[in-house]
């Protein structure tokens, strides 16, 4: 079986850090989404990736021995949890694929929370794995849909994980493929920002799956970004179950031309031209979109908040089109509390080219405040102007 595959993580528009790992090599994709405090979610995901790599190189048979590795893997992350106070509760998600022998080219699919696979076949995107939420729960009483669950107010809480429990169920799944399927492996920064049927547009126009995975990120992103999203493409370029046909004879047949009944619209066929340019132009946009929200995103400014006090903003000055400033830093001071010097930069937006120095100059801040009681001139603005550049 012939694969070719593509792979990205992205910090999203929101979340100070990545807590996603995923793995993509020969016969191995994995992404597993790490929850917890203190950065222990991106030890638990880092630690869930690496026991599934070790364990591939020794082998993976069947469902039972993937079933098997996760479980471990669990055992792994839960007593490195006990071991440091810091990494106290911490957990994961993990959604894998693994190439398995067979009579029929096959992989079998393991799954733990919300982490998602998918099968892309003849144009049809399909699950293969099942959520372990709260609101697929909700949607498998039939209480709400699948669109309700998307933007459902607790659609992040889990009923399952790595490394919260001494033991846990995996369900494992096993899914025969054949030559031009397609495999999507992604954590929940991508399905709660972007619908199935959306997803199966921009897998219909990338056939490259780097691409694919790439654009994926950005049009979540370009949705909101509200967490970590991380995305693997796997396609199946050749197998051996389906026999290979001798292309038909020709048709030496004069074609008979059949008008369409009255009232019905022909439909209309669409150009190999006309598909490229299409593809071409949503490239371009998604292109714009992921270079607007990293303008927008860039640079730090100081500002007054909603109360009054003195915030640092991460973003531009007013926003770059729905890409709003968010907070980075936010103080206990009002404008009183400020010396003339230090307000003025404050009512300006002075610019950061980083978030140490938005903070250093808060630090600055705080010792003008206690010198200007004792004089009457700011002579750390001039301080702050030098750590600026």
């Amino acid at each position: 079986m012939k694969l070719s595959w593509g792979a990205t993580t992205d910090m999203g528009m929101v979340r100070q850090q990545n807590e996603d790992s995923f793995v993509a090599e020969e016969g191995l994709y994995v992404v597993a989404d790490g929850m917890g405090g203190h950065n222990a979610g991106e030890v638990a995901s880092a630690l869930a990736v690496t026991a599934m790599r070790a364990a591939v190189k020794s082998g993976i048979t069947d469902a039972m021995r993937l079933r098997e590795v996760v479980q471990a893997a669990n055992t792994t992350i839960y007593t490195a949890s006990l071991d440091d106070s810091a990494q106290s509760g911490m957990g994961t998600t993990l959604t894998a694929a693994v190439v398995v022998p067979g009579e029929e080219p096959r992989f079998v699919v393991a799954n733990v929370g919300d982490s998602r696979t998918y099968l892309f076949r003849d144009g049809v995107l399909s699950r293969v794995s099942v959520d372990h939420s709260y609101v697929q729960e909700l949607v498998n009483e039939g209480l709400i849909s699948e669109e309700e669950a998307r933007v459902h107010p607790r659609r992040n809480i889990v009923t399952r994980a790595l490394g919260i429990d001494r033991a846990v169920s995996v369900d494992v799944f096993t899914q025969v493929v054949r030559t031009g399927d397609r495999l999507v492996l992604c954590s929940d920064g991508l399905v709660d920002e972007v619908s199935d049927a959306d997803i199966t547009a921009v897998l219909l126009q990338h056939r490259d799956p780097q691409l694919a995975a790439e654009s994926l990120v950005m049009v979540a992103n370009a949705a909101g970004g509200r967490d970590n999203t991380t995305v693997v493409v796997v396609d199946v370029l050749d197998d051996v179950s389906d026999p290979v046909e001798s292309p038909p004879a020709p048709d030496r047949t004069e074609p008979m031309i059949v008008p369409a009944p009255a009232g019905e619209r022909p439909k209309r066929r669409i150009t190999v031209g006309a598909a490229l340019f299409w593809s071409l132009a949503v490239a371009l946009v998604l292109s714009a979109i992921s270079v607007v929200g990293v303008y927008a995103r860039s640079g730090y400014y100081l500002g007054f908040d909603d109360d009054g006090l003195v915030t640092v903003y991460r973003g531009r000055v007013g926003g770059v089109l729905w890409f709003d400033p968010t907070v980075d830093t936010q103080t206990e001071l009002t404008r009183s509390d400020l010396p003339e010097g230090v307000l003025v930069d404050v009512e300006t937006n002075r610019s950061f080219a980083s978030s140490s120095q938005a903070r250093k100059f808060l630090e600055f801040l705080k010792i003008a405040i206690i010198d200007s009681t004792t004089t009457t001139t700011s002579p750390i603005a001039d301080s702050a102007t030098t750590t600026s550049g």
